[in-house]
């Protein structure tokens, strides 16, 4: 599974921010979306969310459906130990709320934020599985283990993933 997958969990009753280097994923372009100048890459069998290109990345125009890319795009997360929050759907940030996450350098493509329950912890593996309100287990990989360390199952955390626009995308061998 490629970065893009990866969810950070930290232990503290503040939000913990991690602004994700940047991810990278290959593979084939599935769409290509002139209009939103969007595109979605599978690579190992798996879809990539659609991924936002700039008019500064002028190989944008020529790609087509078929090629085979290196996409480096920015992710974040920012995860919140909020004990006593109630599962609700997620909620997909619009307008305003979703313009204030905007810097000079990101065009913000997508931001949702879940509350989640922690089912199980494997620090071995650095993994974890939790459920939202729609009580689907949804299994992750984390970033950096020592984010496991104090967590619990059973703790509710606030999760809020933001995807950003591509960086770069370049023609793979």
């Amino acid at each position: 599974m490629w970065a893009a997958l990866l969810v950070l969990l930290a232990l503290a009753q503040e939000p913990a921010s991690v602004t994700t280097q940047v991810f990278e994923v290959s593979g084939k372009v599935d769409r290509v979306n002139r209009s939103t100048r969007t595109i979605t890459v599978v690579s190992a069998g798996v879809a990539s969310a659609q991924i936002y290109a700039g008019p500064d990345l002028a190989i944008f125009d020529g790609l087509k459906t078929g090629d085979f890319v290196v996409v480096r795009y920015y992710d974040s997360y920012i995860v919140e130990l909020t004990p006593g929050k109630t599962m609700r759907p997620p909620k997909t940030l619009a307008g305003p709320a979703l313009d204030s996450l905007k810097t000079d350098d990101t065009r913000v493509l997508q931001a949702t934020r879940l509350i989640v329950t922690i089912d199980a912890i494997d620090v071995s593996t650095g993994s974890v599985m939790y459920h939202g309100s729609d009580n689907r287990r949804v299994f992750r990989v984390v970033q950096d283990r020592k984010l496991l360390d104090g967590l619990k199952v059973g703790d509710v955390v606030t999760i809020t993933y933001t995807r950003a626009q591509a960086v770069s995308i370049g023609r793979a061998p």
